[in-house]
């Protein structure tokens, strides 16, 4: 069946269209059009205003649903983790494995590459750590904190070719090992990590891709020294940044976005918990981390992750860092996509009905299947 979507804003992934239609034939976007010329074959299907769009790119997704990845390792929590972050506008995530043991990255890798070419929602592999900064390893456990040995390279061979997001701290490996990873066609990401300016000078110019939730779990930006906050702003790659309201204060979130030296280069992560879709609790390294006030934390209290998705970032960055949609959803779909090396992600034509939401008038996401 040939429909035309009419009566929404359209985000194309660049940018907003007033008056025009989708067309979609199937299941397929075939194209946009003025909405007085379209076709008399097109049943016509008009919304009550809102905006259609890309649906949200997050590239860095610990759980949902009640599931953690490291916890529970298979098809079927991978699953759970999907279906959860589809509901809030979620189309297209990159599982997140923290530091664990090497068997429960061995399980994890192996989930991953046996189901990423039967689920379309699947990007790859993010392995956070564990060639860490002990300094800076925030809720990772120190017991699996280690260094590059061949146990984890012999790992990372059987990888070369598949989507991968490493995220390592610079300063703990070498510009040799540096160039290997890359020469396997890793995303090389900088976090947790004390990494000096120089030293992420010298890891960029070898490679270094982007780098992991900016402020969090990294050396911070003085009035003398530029820490690796500073580095980063500087740099012109890509950082992700958590916009919860607890990781990173609004106005910092807002000053660092200003400062970068060129547009496009900031993108929008959730590292989402179990809690999103999910029970308010979930096990993280023995311990049970509880929901309080809409922040995760351990019986220390200390933060242990986030209880936020893609489309509750969106609208935080909107409400309260003051950033305009346009610039909040490119963070959350455009740039993203580009980091990864999938424009074709940010773009409405030629894309399954399935991977486009709808955005209310308060920023809360559904998908678009829902409706036609």
């Amino acid at each position: 069946m040939k429909q035309a979507i009419t009566g929404a804003k359209i985000f194309s992934g660049n940018e907003f269209f007033d008056h025009k239609a989708l067309l979609i034939d199937g299941e397929k976007i075939i194209d946009i059009v003025n909405d007085n010329s379209i076709q008399d074959n097109f049943k016509i299907q008009k919304l009550n205003g809102g905006i259609l769009s890309p649906g949200f790119i997050d590239l860095q997704v610990n759980g949902g649903g009640g599931k953690l990845f490291n916890n529970s390792p298979d098809k079927k929590s991978l699953d759970e983790i999907i279906k959860a972050h589809q509901h809030f506008g979620t189309t297209s995530i990159m599982p997140t494995v923290i530091s664990d043991s090497l068997n429960v990255l061995k399980r994890c890798t192996s989930t991953i590459t046996n189901e990423v070419n039967n689920n379309k929602s699947l990007l790859g592999l993010h392995i956070e750590g564990p060639f860490f900064n002990v300094k800076y390893r925030g809720v990772h456990q120190k017991q699996y904190i280690n260094t590059i040995n061949n146990d984890y390279l012999n790992l990372f061979e059987t990888l070369q070719g598949f989507p991968v997001m490493l995220t390592l701290a610079p300063e703990c490996i070498s510009i040799r090992q540096l160039k290997h990873l890359k020469s396997l066609g890793f995303k090389i990401l900088a976090g947790h990590t004390d990494a000096s300016y120089d030293q992420l000078e010298e890891a960029i110019k070898y490679g270094l891709d982007g780098f992991t939730h900016l402020f969090n779990a990294m050396s911070q930006m003085t009035g003398r020294a530029a820490g690796t906050v500073g580095a980063l702003i500087n740099s012109h790659c890509h950082i992700g940044i958590i916009c919860d309201g607890h990781h990173v204060g609004d106005d910092m979130i807002a000053l660092a976005i200003r400062a970068r030296p060129a547009p496009d280069l900031m993108f929008l992560v959730s590292d989402a918990m179990a809690t999103v879709g999910g029970p308010d609790t979930f096990d993280l390294y023995g311990q049970t981390i509880t929901l309080k006030d809409g922040k995760l934390v351990n019986a220390d209290e200390n933060l242990a992750g986030a209880h936020v998705s893609q489309a509750m970032g969106v609208k935080r960055l909107v409400n309260h860092v003051g950033i305009t949609l346009e610039a909040a959803l490119r963070m959350a779909i455009t740039t993203p996509a580009v980091c990864i090396g999938r424009p074709d992600l940010a773009n409405l034509v030629g894309r399954s009905v399935l991977d486009v939401i709808v955005l209310d008038n308060t920023f809360d996401a559904s998908p678009l299947s829902q409706i036609v």
